[in-house]
């Protein structure tokens, strides 16, 4: 079994928010374009919060060639650092569509800037709870007293440990001790035993598996229907060329069909796009996503997903106003 050190873990996934591989969509020109080609095809330019397993629909579409059969040649798909970062980049005409939650639209529209979430991306809400094997746990209620690593907040796995914990009944300051890190470094504690537990995305996931830890809970199964992360554009695309955005739109939805299809191809890009992790690793976690719904068979938002990503926020705070499914989701370009 491949044994990590804690430095090893913090460069692994460190380079998974900020790294892209050789021939890699990220890495090729990050020139901005919207141009219409003579062929009639668009050129277009993505920008993602981050890198991250968790969009792998959409580069599917960009390696096996969906958008293209589509007439829509992607110049980059690039990191962005942050959802709004990603957004704005869409909002001030350089990119056309952006990866990140769809309460970024919300933020987005309460400071005037118009924009709509137009398909999904990654569902459910990816969020595992692991723990070393001797750690005793028959309900979330056994994490009373526990050594907890999460990400940093406002991120979504921090907001789902406050949520599991208050709804039963402790408190995060009281009754757990948490330690707040940088996304993909939340296994180094717990593997030196420095820490029970870890809340992490994937395929941090897996990593751990291999290293002996296992799943406690899976927040997958709390909320089945969750938009973590949406592809969004601006209301002057639309506006102006809605027939980019419904092509678009059924390129995602085809990668979604062909992850389904076939699982194999959509592992062999992973691969690809994260050439620096374990191939089993990459495997077992494109697996679990896939029979997890983390990637849907469909582009669809539904509102249930949507309110739940809203719901969350509010626990938090983070969401102050109310946010309306019909206000940040546009639903039209959808595939009948």
């Amino acid at each position: 079994m491949k044994k990590y050190s804690f430095i090893t873990l913090l460069s692994i996934f460190m380079l998974i928010l900020t790294a892209c591989s050789e021939g890699n969509p990220s890495t090729t020109s990050t020139t901005s374009a919207s141009a219409k080609k003579e062929s009639g095809s668009d050129t277009v330019l993505v920008t993602e919060a981050f890198h991250s397993l968790l969009y792998l629909p959409l580069y599917v579409g960009y390696h096996e060639g969906v958008f293209k059969k589509n007439d829509i040649e992607i110049s980059s798909i690039r990191s962005a650092g942050t959802g709004p970062t990603a957004l704005t980049s869409v909002l001030s005409g350089e990119a056309q569509f952006s990866v990140h939650g769809p309460e970024h639209v919300g933020f987005a529209k309460e400071k005037g800037g118009e924009a709509n979430a137009v398909s999904a991306v990654a569902n459910s809400a990816p969020v595992w709870v692991l723990g070393n094997k001797d750690v005793k746990f028959d309900s979330p209620a056994d994490l009373k007293g526990k050594r907890i690593v999460v990400g940093l907040a406002p991120g979504t796995s921090n907001t789902m440990l406050k949520r599991l914990l208050a709804d039963n009944g402790l408190d995060y300051q009281k009754d757990v001790k948490v330690t707040e890190v940088q996304n993909g470094s939340e296994l180094g504690p717990v593997l030196a035993g420095e820490a029970d537990i870890a809340v992490a995305y994937q395929p941090q996931v897996e990593q751990g598996l291999s290293e002996g830890l296992k799943i406690l809970h899976d927040f997958t199964k709390d909320y089945p229907e969750y938009a973590f992360s949406t592809i969004n554009t601006s209301q002057k695309i639309i506006n102006e060329n809605p027939h980019l955005v419904r092509r678009f739109v059924k390129s995602m939805n085809e990668s979604f069909a062909l992850i389904h299809e076939h699982p194999e191809i959509a592992k062999a890009v992973a691969k690809k796009e994260f050439p620096e992790l374990d191939e089993a690793v990459v495997d077992q976690a494109v697996q679990r996503m896939i029979d997890s719904k983390v990637y849907r068979e469909n582009v669809e938002i539904t509102e249930e997903a949507f309110k739940n990503a809203i719901d969350m926020q509010k626990f938090v705070g983070n969401i102050k106003n109310d946010m309306k499914y019909k206000d940040i989701v546009n639903a039209e370009f959808v595939p009948k």
